[in-house]
């Protein structure tokens, strides 16, 4: 299995309270994978997953305390260590380190 455990930094202006992950050429979204209730503005949590996927590209959905989701999607998690969402003006982008 593949190591893809990544931090994940909130920088929505929402809290976040569900995270799913899936590979982007998959259509299931899976469980949520946060490992804690809520993620405020402004936190991090660290992501810990093995899948036996060899995919790099992956979607990451998020559930808001709004019930709403945002997806961003063909985030390399092979090469990432932390992405920080970020979602102004109705757009969600990612900062991948």
């Amino acid at each position: 299995n593949r190591k893809l455990d990544f931090t994940l930094v909130n920088k929505t202006g929402l809290t976040i309270d569900k995270v799913f992950v899936s590979p982007t050429n998959d259509d299931d979204w899976g469980e949520d994978v946060m490992g804690k209730d809520v993620l405020a503005d402004g936190e991090s949590v660290e992501i810990q997953f093995a899948r036996s996927e060899t995919a790099c590209n992956w979607d990451l959905k998020v559930v808001d305390e709004n019930k709403a989701s945002i997806t961003w999607t063909k985030l390399n998690l092979c090469t990432a260590t932390e992405i920080t969402l970020k979602y102004e003006n109705k757009k969600p982008t990612a900062f991948i380190k």
